[in-house]
């Protein structure tokens, strides 16, 4: 089972937090074979109409690194909502450098498949604006 570095940098801070609490993507940079995202983040648990906009997120950047097949459908310029964002562990799988599957399962914005996932920062919580 492959897991994601450093991702106690989110963990100690939400110790409940998942991939499914991912609301929005905030800007991506691709560069060679990595991606790196921005996230905007909301524990679902903790509010009551996920994502609540009148409640703070907090930003999560992360690197996928070796990314094969990345496929983006965005309807619009700007933030991204994703509704049932995921990152399946694919290890046991034994396709060569592919390691993780991400997906949102639900609207279909984004999937891809990549070796490495790197947890970089993680911001206060903050309101954002849309």
């Amino acid at each position: 089972m492959k897991k994601i570095k450093n991702i106690e940098k989110i963990t100690t801070v939400y110790s409940s937090w998942k991939p499914s609490d991912i609301a929005f993507i905030k800007s991506l940079e691709l560069s060679a074979d990595n991606l790196v995202i921005t996230f905007y983040s909301q524990l679902r648990n903790s509010v009551m109409g996920w994502p609540d906009s009148s409640k703070d997120f907090f930003e999560v950047v992360m690197t996928f690194k070796n990314i094969t097949n990345l496929k983006l459908d965005f309807v619009h310029p700007g933030l991204q909502q994703v509704t049932g964002f995921d990152i399946q562990d694919i290890s046991d799988n034994g396709l060569e450098k592919i390691n993780f599957l991400i997906e949102d399962y639900e609207n279909g914005i984004i999937s891809f498949s990549c070796e490495d996932i790197d947890v970089n920062d993680l911001s206060e919580k903050k309101p954002i604006f849309f």
